[in-house]
C-alpha cells in the first residue's frame, strides 16, 4: 500500500484564501489526505473551526504563517503544532491583524487620493473575519470594476513599486522563530525558492530555523531537489504543501504537491526529541 500524503500549506477566508475552513477539511478528505495544517497568514482565525472537525482519518495540525523581513527582503516563517493560545504569540499575532487593518485602510487612502472611488467598506467585507491583506483589495478593485484582474491590481496599484503601495509591519524572523518555540512549535521557512535568498538560511538556523518548505506549487522538481540538498546540508527538517488560496489554480489545489506522510512523522518524532 502507497503511503499516504498531506498538505501542510493551506489558506482560508480567514486571511487571503476563497474558502472557509470547513470546505479546506472537506477538499482534504475527498483527496483522502492524511493530515493537513490550516496556515493562515498571521491569525490563527480559522484553527478552532478547522481543528473541532480533526478525526481517525485526517489529522488536523495547527499552523500559522508569519510575514517576517530581514535585511530588506520578506520572508514567511510557517509555524506547526504551536500552543496558539499561548498569550505572547497570541498577543503578538493579534498586533499584527490590527497593523494590516491600518495598512488596508492607508491603501484605500492612497487611492482615493488617486482619484479611485473604493471604499473600506468594501475590502472589510471581502476580508470578512480575515486578516485583511492586499488580496483583498484587489478583490475590491475587481469588483468594482476598477480593474479587469486582481494581476492587473497589483501591476497598476498594489505592488511594491505601485503608487498605493503601503509598507507592512514585519516580525524580525528571530523574534518569531523564538515565539513559536515558546508556544511549542516548529519554525520553517516558507517557499525559499520564491525569495532566493539563500545565503541566509544559515543564518536562520542560527536563529533556531527548525526546517525548509521544500515541496510547493512554485517550485520545480530541480528546485525540490535543490532544497532537499540544502535541508541536508544545515541539518534542517523538510516540509511542503500546496500553498492552496482556493482560486481554482491546479499547480496549487490541496494535495497537488504530493507530500507524503513521512515528512510529518520526522517533524513528530524532532519535535519529541526536543521536549525530552
Amino acid at each position: 500500500m502507497s503511503e499516504r500524503l498531506i498538505d501542510l500549506h493551506l489558506h482560508t477566508t480567514f486571511s487571503d484564501g476563497c474558502g472557509s475552513p470547513e470546505e479546506a477539511v472537506k477538499r482534504a478528505r475527498f483527496k483522502r489526505l492524511a493530515a493537513i495544517s490550516i496556515t493562515d497568514h498571521d491569525t490563527f482565525g480559522a484553527l478552532d473551526p478547522a481543528l473541532a472537525l480533526a478525526d481517525d482519518d485526517l489529522e488536523i495540525i495547527s499552523g500559522v504563517e508569519l510575514s517576517c523581513q530581514y535585511e530588506n527582503t520578506d520572508f514567511h516563517v510557517l509555524a506547526y503544532f504551536i500552543d496558539y493560545k499561548y498569550a505572547p504569540i497570541a498577543d503578538k499575532v493579534k498586533f499584527y491583524q490590527e497593523e494590516r487593518l491600518k495598512r488596508g485602510r492607508l491603501i484605500v487612502a492612497k487611492l482615493n487620493e488617486m482619484g479611485i472611488d473604493l471604499q473600506v467598506d468594501t475590502v472589510m467585507r471581502l476580508a470578512a473575519k480575515g486578516a485583511v491583506g492586499r488580496p483583498h483589495v484587489a478583490d475590491a478593485l475587481v469588483q468594482e470594476e476598477f480593474v479587469h484582474t486582481v494581476d492587473e491590481a497589483f501591476s497598476r496599484y498594489l505592488g511594491y513599486h505601485a503608487p498605493a503601495y503601503v509598507p507592512k509591519t514585519y516580525f524580525d524572523p528571530a523574534v518569531a522563530i523564538k515565539l513559536v518555540h515558546e508556544a511549542g512549535g516548529l519554525a520553517v521557512l516558507a517557499h525559499p525558492g520564491t525569495v532566493r535568498r539563500d545565503e541566509v538560511i544559515g543564518r536562520f538556523k542560527e536563529f533556531g530555523l527548525d526546517g525548509i518548505e521544500v515541496y510547493h506549487a512554485k517550485h520545480t522538481p530541480a528546485v525540490v531537489r535543490h532544497y532537499k540538498r540544502l535541508a541536508e546540508k544545515y541539518d534542517l527538517l523538510i516540509s511542503g504543501g500546496s500553498d492552496w488560496h482556493g482560486r481554482n489554480d491546479p499547480r496549487s489545489e490541496i494535495g497537488s504537491q504530493k507530500v507524503p506522510y513521512s515528512v510529518l512523522q520526522k517533524m513528530k518524532e524532532y519535535l519529541a526529541g526536543r521536549h525530552d
